[in-house]
């Protein structure tokens, strides 16, 4: 296997490839790049080590898949791929670095953004093997994001409003909290983890996938402290310890959902809160007709 081109700092690990430049003494302190909240910087961690089954065949990794412009009033409109927008939230949320953690022979991931410049920060990399879902390809960047607030959202979803991770850093920045959560209006609840509130809008409970739900609201994306990072490092380790089968009853396609992490956090009485987003909703356009539905908006706009 070889890095791609102009890369030669690539380090074997025991089941992944650390992509990054001073990786390996974690991710450095920068004021003048990326955002202070609780007193430590912010990272962006971003999963793409999925297989893309559900939109197959496309010419590439669905995060880079060309989906709308920039720039189209200009003189030379920018392609935007389906994971600029959020970089693009995190960005506008004062994150100035970010880790991608992506699967063994998505490289044209870290061909397209690099170092960062097409994301607007500045970008490693931890690429695995197979993983048991989200939080554990999250959890491979545990040793570089333990000490850090991290920012997290999918990058095919997409999602609102523009300060949306301002608001979940502020929130975060103004309270003894673990987590908060990026809460939208409920559209399907058959395919949301639906989240119960209390009137403070700490979070009482977490629904994974309940379709009898009315309650308002699910969870988009977070943000988190370095207590949350501990536990998930944790939790997962007892699933890849126990886990026999799939969770196909709680996941269409048998992962570890984060959901659940979130889940259990809750009950595990961590501090978690929600700050709702009233009439806004988040899209997956990790499928094709929820990605041609988002192209049409996109070039409407």
């Amino acid at each position: 296997m070889v890095p791609p081109a102009g890369e030669s700092n690539w380090q074997r690990g025991d089941d992944l490839w650390r992509v990054w430049k001073g990786l390996q003494s974690g991710m450095p302190h920068n004021p003048s790049t990326t955002r202070l909240c609780a007193g430590r910087d912010v990272v962006a961690l971003i999963p793409a080590a999925g297989s893309g089954t559900r939109i197959a065949p496309i010419p590439g990794s669905k995060e880079v898949f060309p989906i709308g412009f920039a720039n189209v009033e200009g003189d030379k409109p920018e392609v935007k791929v389906v994971s600029q927008y959020l970089f693009d939230l995190m960005v506008a949320g004062g994150v100035g670095q970010g880790i991608i953690v992506l699967r063994d022979g998505k490289w044209d991931i870290p061909a397209y953004f690099g170092e960062g410049e097409p994301a607007g920060m500045k970008l490693s990399y931890v690429v695995v093997g197979q993983t048991l879902g989200p939080p554990d390809t999250l959890d491979r960047a545990h040793a570089f994001v333990r000490h850090n607030v991290v920012a997290f959202g999918f990058p095919d979803i997409m999602l609102g409003p523009p300060d949306v991770f301002d608001q979940l850093l502020t929130r975060m920045d103004t309270g003894d909290v673990d987590v908060v959560l990026g809460l939208y209006d409920v559209l399907d609840p058959g395919h949301s983890d639906i989240v119960e509130l209390d009137e403070k809008d700490h979070v009482l409970g977490i629904h994974l996938k309940d379709a009898t739900s009315i309650l308002p609201y699910c969870w988009g994306c977070a943000v988190w402290g370095p207590a949350f990072t501990e536990f998930m490092h944790s939790a997962v380790q007892e699933h890849r310890d126990s886990t026999a089968g799939s969770f196909g009853t709680i996941d269409a396609g048998g992962d570890l959902p984060m959901g659940l992490l979130f889940k259990q956090a809750v009950e595990a009485n961590m501090k978690v809160v929600g700050v709702p987003f009233d009439g806004q909703h988040w899209t997956d356009v990790g499928s094709p007709r929820s990605l041609l539905h988002m192209a049409e908006k996109l070039r409407s706009q």
